[in-house]
């Protein structure tokens, strides 16, 4: 039997990456990226590392690289080695020994095989040689085309508030 993903799902600007910050701490053996926004700019943090990567910045630093360095989704202008950086922080963590492995977040990118993709397809794919579990941060409005993307159909499990709070 294929093991299911946990899918954490809300609006944006919920309190998704928040309330998953809160949780962590009181777990052990938590690995994989956050997405915090941090004074408007979103970044990539590594659990284990505890570590900060920017990734998202203003045209005017946009204006100072080549294309080729940033990737541009509506209004929000993306670095690629942002991107890089978080992908070996995944595959690392799916390589090794965690009881939770954290993806945060899935979106429009990874739906059109950028951003953290491949990884995540090899992640969610390969999901049966990792032994612990995968929770998935994906946009409400994006829950449907993330399951028929992914063809995690029946595969999966909603992570809600009986994880975050648990009694």
């Amino acid at each position: 039997m294929t093991r299911k993903i946990f899918i954490y799902s809300g609006e944006i600007k919920s309190g998704k990456t928040t309330n998953l910050f809160r949780w962590f701490v009181n777990q052990q053996n938590v690995s994989g990226i956050l997405q915090p926004v941090i004074e408007d700019k979103r970044y990539f943090y590594s659990i284990v590392d505890k570590e900060l990567i920017q990734l998202e910045i203003s045209r005017e630093q946009a204006a100072k690289l080549n294309e080729e360095e940033i990737e541009k989704i509506g209004n929000y202008i993306f670095l690629k080695n942002g991107f890089e950086k978080a992908k070996d922080i995944l595959y690392r963590d799916f390589v090794s020994n965690y009881n939770w492995l954290i993806i945060d977040e899935i979106g429009p990118l990874e739906l059109n095989n950028s951003g953290l993709e491949p990884i995540v397809t090899k992640i969610i794919n390969e999901r049966d040689n990792f032994n612990g579990n995968i929770l998935c941060v994906v946009r409400d409005k994006l829950f449907k085309q993330f399951i028929e993307f992914y063809k995690i159909y029946n595969e999966f499990e909603i992570f809600d508030r009986s994880f975050l709070n648990p009694k």
